[in-house]
Formats: structure tokens, C-alpha cells, sequence
């Protein structure tokens, strides 16, 4: 990913300046002053943390965190970063070049106790964000599964944010922002985000639910694949986009199902999440065209897929990863309500473009985030 260096707020309109809004009990300061220190924050997993000074150098372990703080014109605090970070160089360009330390479920502690280290000491000016779920999350690799890690560094400061729900989006960017100083940047993209949010929901107002089964993949066959279920962050924008996931009372978030489960449920819709080292697919014909044709056709080959309304009524998608989580996940969800609904008034181009303008970013141009493309 490519940040500018103008602030998003100029492309907002002067009110969204002026406002701050905090999610009740979310964010708690300990001065009225919000440039004074110490402040508290409660972070995404409920853990209270105190910045003790102004943050100057952060460590990224999500994807998502790293995009929040670019958004936020912070991305020159950032001096460390996992190799999932630094592979994706189309994506995360601006970060190419920084410290890799660790992996999206590893950290090296010894090399992050080095470049975290000023001379002799370490300035408690340095944070490393990283996932989390949420309080009741209960992941694996959230952020609390690093505090026993981090227990000997005491001046680096871990914190969790999430930015894989679409639901706690705009609290941990409105946390972020205390915790970076940049509270006016991060209301002027909740303002932007809630707006489109809004927009896309009131599009399929009313619109029958579509049945949606959701598939991430499978090692052993279709016997045993993965579906997204009930909290994940995927299921939230299916929710929201007019759809009624057949995985979500399941008791996993994740669970493993059966192909022979998925046709008795008869989905209207079947969404394949499909990943990517660069931003989204290049157009077709092309070497990722014929790749996703080919994960597409294996769908469309299992035993028994004619009798699936998705299958009979030429439903089925893959999606592109990236857009289905973070803080471009209004242009995911308007991609999904337009896959549910084709007659909704929705543009998901068109909002697209509002987020590159918003976060003034230069990404490449002519991709596409859904296959086939409608």
C-alpha cells in the first residue's frame, strides 16, 4: 500500500473535523487534556494499557493495524513489521523496506528488544499492535497469547486491536487515535465508514435474505471443509449485506462441514474466500483469471453441485481476501450486497474509488475483487 502524505481529512467535510466521538467506556483518558500522559486505554481484548509518552515507533504484527496506521499518517512511526507484511509489497509498499520481526504468529523478542532498544535503555515511545478478537474472542495468536513474551521488555507496550469485525472497525480506529494523537483522522474515516455502511444497508432494506454458504477451504476433501461461522468477520458483512449464513449456528467460528452438509442446505449464493501476495486479481484473460477459473470449476465439478441453487442459477464466487477484513471492508461489504442482491442500487467501483480518494492512496489500477466479475 502507497499513503500520501495529505491528511484524509481534507476530502471530508469541515463538521467531521470539529467532531470526536469515543464509544462509551471504550476509550478512557486520564487527564481532560488529550495531549497529557499517561493516558489509558482499554484495548479491543479488554486489557487496560497505559501509554506513558507520545508513541514514536510501532510494531505491526497485522496487516489491518499497519493499513489503520498508514490511514492515520503514521506510517513513518512504523519500524518493525511481520513477513506476511513485508511479502505483500504491492499492498503494504510503503512498508517494504522496514524491520521484519517475526511472523503473523511468531515474534523474535530478542531482535524487537534490539530495535526497540535507544542506547542503553528503552523509551517506553514504543507499541506493537497486534489482533485481537475481541474480549470474548478466545483466538488463538491474539494478543494475549504474546504477554508472556512481552513480560520482560517493560517499557514496550502491547496492545490489541481489531480491525477483522466489521462491527469494531471505527472503535479501534477511534482507539488508535488516542493512542497515536491522530483523534481528528480517525473520526474523519468513521464518518466516511458509517456513511457507506449506512448507504449499503438501506440499499437491501427489505430485499429477501439469500442463504449464503461460505467456504475458506479444505486439506482433506470435501469431507471436511472450512466454513465461516458465527463471528467471523466474514459472516458480519454477509450479514449485513441482506444474506443468512447456513453456518452461523454452528458452534465454531470456523467450523468443518461436509459437501453433502452444504447441499442439503441448498445455499443461494456460494462465496469462496481467496487470497492474494498482491492488491485483488489483474483482469482476464490473465494467468490469475485462469487460476480462479479453475478453483471455481472444482466447486462447480463436486458431486451433487447441480442440485444447489447457487450452482443452477451461476452464483458462485470467489472473493478476494483483503477487502473482506480492515478498514476497506465497506467496499467487501458493498461487493457482497451487490453479489446478494444484483438489483440493489449499489456501486461497489464507485466505493472503491471514495476509499482510494479518502485515503488518498496509490494503489494499482484495474483490478478486480470477485470472480467472475459482474
Amino acid at each position: 500500500m502507497k499513503l500520501k502524505r495529505i491528511s484524509i481529512l481534507s476530502v471530508l467535510i469541515p463538521i467531521a473535523l470539529m467532531l470526536c466521538i469515543f464509544t462509551a467506556g471504550a476509550v478512557q483518558a486520564t487527564a481532560a487534556n488529550d495531549s497529557a500522559y499517561p493516558k489509558t486505554v482499554v484495548d479491543s481484548a479488554g486489557r487496560e494499557v497505559v501509554i506513558r509518552m507520545p508513541v514514536e515507533r510501532i510494531i505491526v504484527q497485522s496487516g489491518y493495524s499497519a493499513e489503520a496506521v498508514e490511514a492515520l499518517g503514521a506510517a513513518d512511526k512504523i519500524v518493525g513489521v511481520t513477513d506476511t507484511i513485508h511479502k505483500r509489497s504491492e499492498i503494504y509498499s510503503a512498508l517494504k523496506d522496514k524491520q521484519v520481526v517475526g511472523t503473523w504468529n511468531t515474534f523474535d523478542y530478542e531482535m524487537i528488544g534490539e530495535l526497540a532498544r535507544q542506547e542503553d535503555t528503552i523509551v517506553p515511545n514504543i507499541v506493537v499492535l497486534c489482533y485481537s478478537y475481541g474480549a470474548s474472542g478466545g483466538k488463538s495468536y491474539a494478543v494475549d497469547s504474546f504477554e508472556k513474551g512481552f513480560a520482560p521488555f517493560k517499557n514496550i507496550t502491547l496492545i490489541g486491536l481489531d480491525f477483522t469485525n466489521p462491527e469494531n472497525v471505527t472503535e479501534s480506529m477511534t482507539k488508535l487515535g488516542i493512542i497515536l494523537g491522530k483523534e481528528k483522522e480517525a473520526e474523519a474515516y468513521s464518518q466516511w465508514y458509517e456513511q457507506k455502511v449506512s448507504q449499503i444497508k438501506s440499499a437491501v432494506k427489505g430485499m429477501p435474505l439469500k442463504k449464503v454458504y461460505i467456504e475458506s477451504g479444505s486439506s482433506t476433501g470435501v469431507s471436511e471443509l472450512t466454513a465461516y461461522g458465527a463471528g467471523s468477520g466474514f459472516s458480519s458483512l454477509v450479514n449485513m449485506a441482506g444474506g443468512y449464513n447456513i453456518a452461523k449456528d454452528l458452534p465454531e467460528k470456523f467450523p468443518k462441514v461436509s459437501w453433502e452438509w452444504v447441499i442439503t442446505q441448498n445455499p443461494d449464493v456460494i462465496m469462496k474466500y481467496k487470497s492474494a501476495d498482491t492488491l485483488g486479481w489483474e483482469k482476464g484473460p490473465s494467468k490469475d483469471t485462469l487460476d480462479l477459473e479453475r478453483s471455481r470449476n472444482e466447486i462447480l465439478a463436486r458431486a451433487g453441485a447441480g442440485n444447489i441453487a447457487a450452482v443452477k442459477n451461476d452464483r458462485v464466487f470467489l472473493c478476494f481476501s483483503e477487502m473482506l477484513y480492515g478498514l476497506d471492508n465497506a467496499v467487501g461489504l458493498a461487493w457482497m450486497a451487490k453479489l446478494l442482491h444484483p438489483e440493489a442500487d449499489i456501486n461497489p467501483d464507485e466505493i472503491w474509488n471514495e476509499y482510494e480518494e479518502l485515503m488518498n492512496i496509490d494503489y494499482p489500477k484495474g483490478r478486480i475483487f470477485v470472480w467472475p466479475e459482474e
